[in-house]
């Protein structure tokens, strides 16, 4: 079989070494018969390690022309590394920075609460191997996917548009007028997808929301004890937006990661995005903030990388005769999930698994009389997993994506009386917990801020970081076998 991989990012990359690990050999010796995986991405990467000259929306969203700013890889992203490689995960948390502790602030300096980060075993139960979240610059954890993928895969080719094969598969067109076909075609290439493109047309673009996320790095400084002491990420947020920090690397690296954002509409220009009008309003908006982190960062830093947060409409579905969609160019999320490297890292785990799965039973013996086979060949397994794929990840995704929806409605300044109220449930949140699922379900959830919200919802995150793909997809089968 011949997989085309488009996209050389997080979802790229992390898809790439799934199908290699988990796809089982094809009966017969022939090198014709043995299956062949292929990665292009337009863009060489480049990083943010100093600060960006103005930028337009388009530059910015390509997929992964930009390796810079921070993120956060949740538990179930980091079980998901253990599965596929237990020394790449190894390699993640060595160059990041394994937070224990989310520490929350108000503006006004208070201190709201704690929260530990593990997950308390996920899907392995209280006593299974508990993982944390794991801070990282974006450019640490693609450096460790690509030393992993090696050196060679990825072709540096730009796919201008894709188009269906008539005998099934797919077929890439490339800038330079080159053709590829393939069995699966595989869409990592981002929020502004031209895969995703080939399957539904321009109807179903992305759509700016009118925020942006911003952030840079601080090194040589030694971290906040806030940080360093307590292995914490720190969240502080008030009437006028939010600031986040934690280190991105090993401690002793002293290298401070922070992020925040801002909305296009409070600038003067909505098609030029320049990091000094950016900071300027950065400096407007935390001025009074009582934190001296927050305003030791302001004073040092500068942008270095910028986000515009995209949105996609619900689409019909992720893919079929052999062209399918993954991470970013399936289901753009908000950064207010923290869940965008990690879905990422599903999608690829849950494709790999489900494709890994439908070949076995093409490539078994025939059935026994009377038994009619599930699947009998090579792209009727592709069309079985593309339907699986879909079917179990979509509820999974969408969840998640409307919670960073409504989240988001907090981002816009609100008054004095609405940012007390806010701190006050979330003291109340933090300290009596078992009150969370009766308010976390009332319709003030939703005017929360949007970092301070997300990570306080234990019962959701007991939810979010025990999901298993491999469970999933054998409670879809046997489904399947009982129809």
């Amino acid at each position: 079989m011949k997989i085309i991989i488009t996209g050389a990012g997080i979802a790229g990359l992390s898809t790439y070494l799934h199908l290699r690990k988990h796809l089982p050999q094809p009966p017969g010796d022939s090198p014709d018969s043995q299956h062949t995986i292929h990665i292009y991405e337009s863009h060489h990467p480049r990083t943010s390690s100093h600060p960006l000259s103005p930028e337009t929306f388009d530059t910015l969203s390509s997929s992964t022309a930009l390796v810079g700013g921070g993120l956060g890889v949740s538990p179930n992203g980091m079980r998901v590394l253990h599965d596929l490689s237990p020394e790449l995960h190894a390699a993640v948390a060595a160059q990041g920075y394994p937070c224990e502790k989310f520490i929350f602030l108000g503006q006004n300096g208070w201190t709201l609460g704690v929260q530990r980060t593990g997950d308390r075993g996920g899907f392995e139960g209280p006593g299974g191997r508990e993982e944390v979240c794991v801070a990282s610059s974006r450019g640490g954890l693609w450096k460790c996917l690509m030393d992993e993928v090696g050196e060679g895969v990825v072709r540096y080719r730009k796919v201008v548009s894709v188009r269906e094969r008539e005998d099934g598969g797919g077929v890439v067109v490339f800038e330079d007028g080159g053709e590829e076909g393939a069995d699966l075609v595989v869409g990592a290439d981002g929020v502004r997808s031209v895969v995703r493109s080939g399957l539904f047309g321009a109807s179903y673009g992305p759509i700016y929301t009118g925020v942006s996320g911003i952030g840079g790095f601080i090194k040589g400084g030694p971290l906040p004890a806030r940080v360093a002491d307590n292995r914490a990420m720190v969240f502080t947020f008030g009437r006028t937006g939010f600031f986040g920090y934690a280190s991105g690397s090993p401690v002793e690296a002293n290298n401070l990661m922070w992020w925040s954002s801002f909305e296009t509409d409070s600038l003067p220009s909505k098609t030029n995005l320049n990091p000094d009008e950016i900071k300027a309003e950065l400096k407007k908006r935390h001025s009074a903030w009582a934190d001296p982190t927050v305003q030791d960062i302001v004073d040092k830093a500068e942008v270095e990388s910028i986000y515009p947060t995209w949105v996609l409409p619900d689409l019909p579905h992720w893919g079929e005769n052999g062209i399918v969609l993954v991470g970013d160019a399936a289901h753009a999320m908000s950064p207010t999930t923290g869940q965008g490297a990690s879905q990422a890292l599903e999608d690829g785990q849950t494709l790999a698994l489900l494709l890994a799965e439908t070949l076995t039973k093409a490539y078994a013996s025939a059935p026994t009389e009377g038994e009619s086979p599930l699947v009998q060949d090579g792209k009727e397994a592709v069309a079985l997993t593309l339907h699986l794929f879909y079917k179990i990840r979509k509820p999974r995704v969408a969840e998640i994506v409307e919670r960073g929806r409504k989240l988001d409605r907090g981002k816009t300044t609100m008054g004095v009386v609405a940012e007390y109220s806010m701190y006050c449930f979330l003291w109340v949140m933090m300290h009596f917990p078992s009150v969370g699922e009766f308010i976390c379900s009332s319709s003030y959830t939703m005017q929360l801020t949007p970092f301070a919200a997300k990570r306080i919802l234990g019962d959701v995150n007991v939810k979010l970081y025990g999901w298993s793909a491999k469970q999933e997809i054998k409670e879809a089968f046997e489904k399947m076998e009982v129809i």
